[in-house]
């Protein structure tokens, strides 16, 4: 990959800070976009389509852009909530299991994107962290206080980006609609909040929600979040998508 001109650095920047509220083809398109090659693009664009094509009407964008190379993938980092068959078992029509649904594989994604776009974009490993540390603090504040369970779902977070997304730090009394199964305890229709079971090293906390996400109206299911619960480094995460990237791009 070859690195590209300071006028795309300036372009992309730009952007970032401008006072806009859409961005429109017609500004894309101005952007200088450096040569990827056929390895460094199949990558990053798997990760992209895999985080995007979540219904069917992406079906055309994933069937159009589909190579056989995307089974071959695989993600950088060693962790049980990452379904290791996830690429191999990638299919050239789309279809529900082509897309990254749980919140544990989403953010590993969007950890490997900014690697990648940081290494098109000739910066390096230190480059990026500063860029983190310095330009992002809000995403560090949410980094450092969202939880996954070990099934790879958010159970806590402090992000107001997500709102409704895991428990309430604190209990609310008015709203019974949890459970609570440990080797010691089952309870239902109790009130729980993220520091009531912060500290479980095993159980199962359930949630009943309406969910009116799909046509048809609301219907009742149950949200399960199993202990124990931890948090990512971010930075970590970035030294290691970045020493793998590197290995398997030379």
């Amino acid at each position: 990959t070859q690195k590209p001109r300071q006028s795309t650095r300036k372009m992309h920047f730009g952007v970032r800070l401008g006072a806009i509220a859409d961005i429109y083809c017609s500004s894309i398109e101005s952007f200088p976009f450096p040569e990827l090659g056929v390895k460094m693009e199949s990558i990053l664009h798997l990760r992209v389509l895999t985080l995007n094509c979540l219904t069917e009407y992406y079906s055309q964008l994933w069937n159009d852009t589909w190579m056989p190379c995307y089974c071959l993938d695989s993600w950088t980092k060693h962790d049980s909530r990452l379904t290791r068959e996830f690429f191999s078992e990638l299919k050239s029509t789309w279809s529900r299991s082509c897309a990254l649904r749980s919140d544990f594989e989403r953010r590993q994604a969007l950890v490997e994107i900014d690697v990648l776009v940081s290494i098109i974009l000739g910066l390096n490993l230190e480059e990026l962290i500063s860029i983190y540390r310095i330009q992002f603090p809000v995403m560090q504040q949410n980094e450092r206080d969202t939880w996954f369970d070990a099934k790879g779902r958010i159970v806590f977070t402090s992000s107001k980006g997500v709102p409704g997304v895991g428990l309430p730090r604190k209990a609310i009394r008015d709203d019974t609609s949890y459970g609570l199964i440990t080797p010691n305890t089952r309870e239902e229709g109790i009130s729980l909040g993220w520091e009531d079971i912060r500290h479980l090293s095993e159980g199962t906390v359930t949630r009943e929600v309406s969910d009116d996400t799909q046509p048809g109206g609301p219907v009742r299911r149950t949200i399960e979040y199993h202990a124990p619960f931890d948090r990512c480094d971010r930075e970590s995460d970035y030294r290691i998508a970045w020493e793998e990237f590197e290995r398997r791009l030379g």
